[in-house]
């Protein structure tokens, strides 16, 4: 198999790759966007429930009250998992580089559409893995990251 061949291979698996990873994001979406929508039919049901605003005060000053409104605050994802995520991505993206580079180096470097793809995948993994340690760093700063309580002392 000659270097323009493994290209063309490797171009469709990505193809399909990212067609899959649309219509998973896309399957997601159109689950979040149910979640919140009954979610919101819920709490205007239960607010229309209250005559006064003094009867809505109450509540909110019981335990019940204090959970419906750190439901509102939970509907936030923490940093770290977006940080995980972007690290996770980017660690992909640079071993995939890496193996696109390789066979590059295999099937030699003249003319080879792989140099372009790993370096392309290269890039977008640096971006992924800079992103993630900007964002730690910044997460920390802010005071958004929970402190570990396992620290070396």
């Amino acid at each position: 198999m000659q270097g323009k061949d493994v290209a063309i291979m490797l171009v469709l698996v990505f193809a399909i790759a990212t067609a899959g990873w649309m219509f998973y994001l896309l399957a997601e979406d159109a689950k979040r966007k149910g979640r919140v929508k009954a979610q919101t039919e819920l709490n205007g049901r239960l607010l229309d429930k209250f005559g006064s605003p003094r009867e809505l005060v109450e509540f909110l000053q019981t335990p019940a009250g204090t959970q419906f409104v750190d439901g509102f605050a939970g509907c936030r994802e923490e940093p770290s998992n977006d940080i995980l995520r972007s690290t996770h991505r980017g660690i992909v993206l640079v071993v995939v580089a890496a193996g696109c580079l390789g066979l590059t180096r295999v099937y030699g470097w003249q003319d080879n559409p792989l140099l372009v793809i790993g370096v392309i995948l290269l890039c977008l993994g640096i971006g992924f893995l800079a992103s993630a340690a900007v964002s730690h760093r910044l997460a920390k700063n802010l005071g958004l990251a929970p402190h570990s309580s396992n620290t070396a002392q």
